[in-house]
């Protein structure tokens, strides 16, 4: 999979800028942004298809285990801009669906525990990434940078079904679920978000540290 990354990226890298230009040593061409598209739109999914969270905590209660899976959308369904401001690549896609499954806990009057099933039937996704540069190896060399400038997940809670299972879960479900969607729901999307964020940052620029030059 890196591979492709460093393959895709060294196409939307191929002409120079001006020193004051964004990313400064590389820019984004029309050809490189559809190719960002090809490459960048898989591997963004390869992140958030299967997330993990140990615990999500809430006012009365927690999430625990937390599985959340986010599937790729075909490509025809992901739009992609280019943003010549920042030298970046804009993509795109609503109706994509999502699952996410945990244990819960929830005290209202009585304290109530067990499984929670979240089933997102459309979502939309707009993620900014933007091309820069960072010393390479050695640091005399110059590597690509992806610099994340936005991810939004926007979810409408009228487009999510929840099923709870375990004993007493009629007692909350009235008030649980409603819940979920307007505060816990929100918290987990954060969370997603970040993670995707940090990702990048992190171990992405990392690798393209060492091998992008």
């Amino acid at each position: 999979m890196f591979s492709k990354i460093l393959a895709g990226i060294a196409a939307v890298a191929a002409a120079p800028t001006t020193p004051n230009q964004p990313g400064a040593g590389v820019s984004l061409t029309k050809a490189g942004a559809n190719n960002a598209k090809d490459v960048l739109a898989p591997y963004i999914f390869n992140i958030a298809k299967d997330i993990t969270i140990p615990e999500v905590d809430f006012d009365g209660g927690y999430l625990k285990n937390l599985e959340i899976h986010l599937p790729q959308p075909p490509l025809s369904d992901i739009n992609i801009n280019m943003e010549h401001a920042t030298n970046g690549v804009e993509l795109s896609a609503q109706g994509v669906s999502a699952t996410i499954s945990s244990d819960f806990s929830y005290k209202y009057f009585i304290t109530v525990t067990g499984e929670i099933a979240i089933d997102v039937k459309k979502l939309g996704l707009d993620l900014e990434i933007d091309l820069d540069t960072q010393p390479g190896t050695p640091s005399t060399d110059i590597a690509p940078k992806l610099a994340v400038q936005k991810t939004d997940i926007a979810i409408n809670p009228d487009d999510v079904d929840i099923k709870l299972t375990g004993g007493l879960v009629a007692k909350i479900a009235s008030v649980f679920i409603p819940f979920v969607k307007s505060t816990v729901l929100p918290t987990i999307v954060k969370t997603v978000q970040d993670g995707i964020k940090n990702e990048i940052d992190g171990e992405v620029n990392t690798d393209l540290n060492v091998y992008g030059t």
